[in-house]
């Protein structure tokens, strides 16, 4: 019993635990806010479903290039810590100030802010954990980081549920009372960041960015680009809630809840899996999981066939998310390590807007049919593009690990 208890703790560091909670907190305050937001957006802030689709690819693919910076300007300083601190700080900041957002375009600037500051944590955070455990447990250690940060994310919208059912109850949900008390456990988060231990690591010489590139094997090219053409078939989350809004609201957000608690109980054994049997299989079947959701989605709105859809969108991000950043440090040169996680933070984030655009404007021009329900065609331009990217990385041979 001993025995085991240790070698499922090997590899889980202090750093590692610290970083988990930090991400469980302040997922609580994300997971708190994202099932509401495409409703406060329609129902109090005048937006549309193109402008839910053009807030979610903006905020996400704009940012997404201040990971390749963060992760260059932390590579090259030698420390990782300040620039998680503060990514962290940005983003609680902004959350602070959604509550008083009175249009779409006032909340989609301040939106963007904070997903500044995720673009600044992301990268150095990532290298932060690969080099607080040992190489053979990297899969364990994003594993688990996933799966804090996903328990969050079930803790999260639980909370807003019952918000909505008691102080927050009204003929329209008051979804500002929620925004300001989601601050809360990011304040927390925050001062969490301030237990992290930095690692001894020695500066990175200063290269052109160009010349840094030249360093990345050409076969861990091929996959960024194989996992940015999967994101561009991931469109938002949102659509799926305003999917499953068609029953209402709650139902939508409960439905948020078993996706979430899918994704948790899936990132840490896909992790160790990964560990064991390598990366590309665990994200395959991802892929093949998100495949599958999109499918079932195309042809039927029936309940029970969203509550299969979540759990397949859940199983979906549990393995691939945190097995695809565990490949990608698996195949990256020590010295720019974090350099080339921001440069697959950047390429998977940058495909986001058009995404968004593409999801959200098939959206509006398909109407529903007695055949095809609501939103059909975005879920039908989902499953194809995924599917590429699946034959794509089937396809694909892992280069030597660095």
């Amino acid at each position: 019993m001993a025995g085991t208890r240790r070698s499922l703790a090997y590899g889980l560091t202090a750093n590692v635990v610290v970083l988990g909670v930090v991400s469980l907190f302040t997922d609580i305050s994300s997971e708190m806010i994202l099932p509401i937001l495409p409703f406060f957006l329609i129902q109090v802030l005048g937006a549309n479903v193109l402008i839910v689709g053009i807030q979610e690819g903006l905020s996400d693919s704009v940012v997404s290039f201040m990971k390749i910076f963060s992760g260059r300007f932390s590579d090259a300083a030698g420390k990782r810590k300040r620039f998680v601190g503060a990514g962290y700080a940005l983003s609680t900041l902004m959350k602070v100030l959604f509550p008083f957002a009175q249009s779409w375009p006032e909340f989609l600037g301040m939106r963007i802010v904070e997903r500044t500051g995720k673009g600044v944590r992301d990268a150095p955070r990532d290298a932060l954990l690969t080099e607080s455990t040992p190489a053979e447990t990297r899969g364990k250690a994003f594993g688990f980081h996933r799966s804090m940060d996903t328990t969050g994310a079930i803790a999260g919208p639980i909370i807003t549920l019952v918000l909505l059912a008691t102080i927050a109850a009204s003929p329209v949900p008051n979804y500002r009372l929620i925004l300001l008390l989601a601050a809360i456990p990011a304040v927390i988060s925050v001062f969490i960041v301030f237990l992290v231990r930095e690692p001894v690591r020695q500066r990175s010489p200063k290269q052109p960015l160009r010349v840094t590139f030249r360093g990345i094997p050409k076969p861990l090219w091929t996959f960024i680009g194989i996992a940015s053409l999967f994101s561009f078939a991931d469109f938002s989350y949102a659509f799926l809630l305003l999917r499953a809004g068609t029953h209402g609201t709650t139902v939508a957000i409960q439905l948020y809840v078993v996706y979430n608690i899918v994704y948790a109980a899936h990132a840490f054994p896909a992790g160790i899996l990964s560990d064991r049997v390598g990366r590309k299989p665990v994200v395959l079947t991802g892929y093949i999981a998100f495949i599958a959701m999109a499918t079932l989605l195309v042809f039927s709105d029936l309940l029970a066939i969203l509550v299969l859809a979540f759990v397949l969108y859940g199983l979906s991000y549990g393995m691939a998310e945190g097995t695809q950043r565990a490949l990608v440090a698996d195949f990256a040169p020590p010295n720019i390590k974090a350099t080339v996680l921001g440069a697959y933070h950047t390429c998977v984030g940058a495909v986001k807007l058009a995404s968004g655009v593409v999801a959200g404007l098939l959206w509006i021009a398909f109407a529903p049919t007695p055949t095809f329900p609501v939103g059909a065609a975005t879920f039908a331009f989902g499953a194809m593009a995924a599917t590429i990217a699946a034959i794509g990385l089937s396809l694909w041979k892992a280069p030597a690990k660095s």
